[in-house]
């Protein structure tokens, strides 16, 4: 099989990115990886001759690119099915879960921009539509570990587990306290060994976007 290669945004910041490099590592499964500054003309001259879409992240298999976060995890779950849940409807949940991080929370993405290394309270209270989204995504999480037992959201981790880890950042960075076991779930997802490797690698960048977070 030809070794996959990752083309990918800062790690500080793309929480994109994020997502299929923890999946790769799980699955233990052999890669290489290159890591493109956001907002750059490196980065857009790069990715324009990479994917239509010019958007990391992006896997390259020989002349093939896939440029999709969900695609790309899809891809590696083939190769090790143990990504996802073995049970049939366990499994659709959580690509229900997983298709909604996807797809959806477009407030908190927007009002709560993923920066590994920012530590403070948000400028202003979280808006209505992001108070939304946390309701939202609270319940889903609750649901599926008073399900599954934890520790993950079914019970063993999953590709669902991956994309929610940039939201457990997320709430890290802007001061989110959430009601246990909800707390406790972010904070394992933080502790794994994928994601510290992930954290090691932004703390080694020189690269760093002034503008990121929202303005007060």
């Amino acid at each position: 099989m030809t070794q996959p290669h990752l083309i990918l945004g800062n790690a500080r910041y793309s929480s994109w990115s994020m997502r299929p490099f923890l999946v790769f590592r799980r699955a233990g499964l052999e890669f290489t990886t290159e890591f493109l500054p956001l907002r750059t003309d490196m980065f857009r001259s790069r990715m324009a001759g990479i994917s239509p879409f010019a958007l990391v992240p992006a896997m390259r298999l020989g002349d093939d690119v896939i440029g999709d976060s969900l695609a790309i995890a899809e891809w590696v779950a083939e190769q090790y099915p143990s990504l996802w849940p073995s049970d049939d409807v366990q499994r659709a949940r959580a690509r229900m879960l997983t298709g909604q991080m996807h797809a959806g929370f477009m407030a908190l993405r927007r009002e709560m921009p993923m920066d590994l290394f920012h530590r403070a309270e948000p400028a202003s209270p979280p808006g209505e539509d992001v108070m939304k989204d946390i309701s939202r995504l609270s319940a889903a999480w609750g649901q599926a570990l008073e399900s599954s037992g934890g520790p993950f959201l079914f019970g063993d981790w999953s590709i669902a587990d991956a994309f929610y880890t940039p939201v457990a950042a997320r709430f890290r960075s802007y001061g989110v306290d959430l009601p246990e076991p909800l707390q406790s779930y972010c904070e394992h997802l933080l502790k794994q060994p994928e994601f510290l490797e992930w954290e090691a690698i932004a703390r080694k960048e020189t690269w760093v976007i002034e503008d990121y977070l929202p303005q007060p």
